[in-house]
């Protein structure tokens, strides 16, 4: 298995450049379906692989467990050229509140840029860039980033991130490519909401392309997390992704009670299951 996923990295593309346009994407509805998120609420958080928004759209509105939820994080968010990203497709699909910002250029199929998204049943706020330490992994990296975004919600403002870290680092690299968003987080006086693929594969990299099996990176990335004031309360989720049992995705929180999660398939739309949390 070593050698077969070694195969898969080394046959991969170069590494991305930067987007051609890296201002954020926002795609508000005219008539926001809440005015504020409920103090009860469903997160999901989803790595959808670079699918096309009107099919993720479909897929989230055909699962029961996505399909009432008021707060959507999404990875690997496709935009071709400087249009529609997939999470403005979605937003606009399901009447939802998006913002979108561009990590790294992907002209696989034109030009178009990959980043994270944050949709909202309530109007968002604000939104801010975080760009986070890059790590030349050799093959099929790129500008990494986090977006925050501020929601209304039950009267208050909460804090929302979504984030995605470069896959292939061992766990010092991981955890300081985390460390400015957790900086970020300890800087507000919000509730937090922390969500995203943070890549915590069962591996340590020999020159970021040889795995070795191991079983540190999830608990050695939540211990740097808990150190700075968030929760972990989906460390049950089990796998997150097909491959291997891999758990990839997770949600943090600060000021928030989780009382209950799980995982979805989504239609298997993507190579990462959605992972849901209910929490107040």
């Amino acid at each position: 298995m070593r050698f077969a996923l070694l195969a898969v990295v080394v046959t991969g593309c170069m590494n991305h450049g930067i987007p051609r346009d890296t201002a954020i994407e926002a795609v508000f509805p005219a008539t926001p379906k809440a005015t504020e998120l409920p103090r009860e609420l469903r997160v999901v958080t989803f790595n959808v692989h670079m699918e096309a928004g009107a099919k993720l759209a479909e897929a989230i509105t055909h699962d029961p467990a996505l399909r009432d939820a008021d707060l959507i994080i999404l990875e690997e968010v496709h935009r071709d050229g400087i249009g529609c990203s997939a999470a403005c497709v979605i937003g606009r699909e399901l009447g939802f509140a998006s913002v979108y910002a561009p990590g790294h250029r992907n002209d696989q199929d034109g030009p178009g840029d990959d980043g994270v998204a944050i949709l909202s049943r309530a109007p968002i706020t604000s939104a801010q860039v975080i760009v986070l330490p890059h790590f030349d992994v050799h093959v099929n990296g790129g500008r990494r980033i986090a977006l925050a975004a501020t929601i209304v919600q039950h009267g208050k403002p909460i804090t929302v991130y979504a984030v995605h870290l470069e896959n292939r680092l061992n766990v010092r690299d991981r955890r300081a490519q985390l460390l400015p968003v957790l900086r970020h987080a300890e800087r507000q006086a919000t509730p937090i909401i922390m969500g995203g693929d943070f890549n915590t594969s069962p591996f340590t990299w020999l020159a970021h392309l040889v795995p070795i099996l191991t079983t540190t990176q999830p608990t050695r990335l939540e211990e740097l997390v808990r150190a700075h004031g968030l929760d972990t309360p989906v460390t049950s989720s089990g796998a997150t992704h097909h491959l291997l049992g891999m758990r990839l995705d997770a949600l943090y929180t600060r000021g928030f009670r989780t009382t209950e999660l799980n995982i979805a398939d989504a239609e298997d739309v993507s190579d990462h299951l959605a992972l849901w949390a209910e929490m107040h």
